[in-house]
């Protein structure tokens, strides 16, 4: 699992696979609640396993100790991870 955060946008991305190519993500669900100060997008495949999701507004539904374990949206390498 990795998790990439875009502090300036306030998204994040949390992958459950190494990698998700392009074409991979076959389908996406939406997930919003009331009351929730942000969306979750939920990515699957074509065989409808869950490959990662997407975080808007990451800060306020993610604990910060958990985007603190995430790489920056520009260290894609990963040199900035904690």
């Amino acid at each position: 699992m990795r998790i990439e955060h875009d502090a300036e946008n306030d998204v994040a991305y949390v992958y459950l696979v190494d990698e998700i190519g392009e074409g991979d993500a076959d389908a996406q669900l939406l997930v919003e609640r009331e009351g929730m100060p942000g969306e979750l997008v939920l990515d699957f495949d074509t065989e409808g396993r869950l490959l990662g999701f997407e975080v808007l507004g990451a800060s306020a539904i993610l604990r910060p100790e958990v985007l603190a374990l995430a790489y920056e949206d520009d260290d894609p390498a990963g040199d900035d991870a904690r």
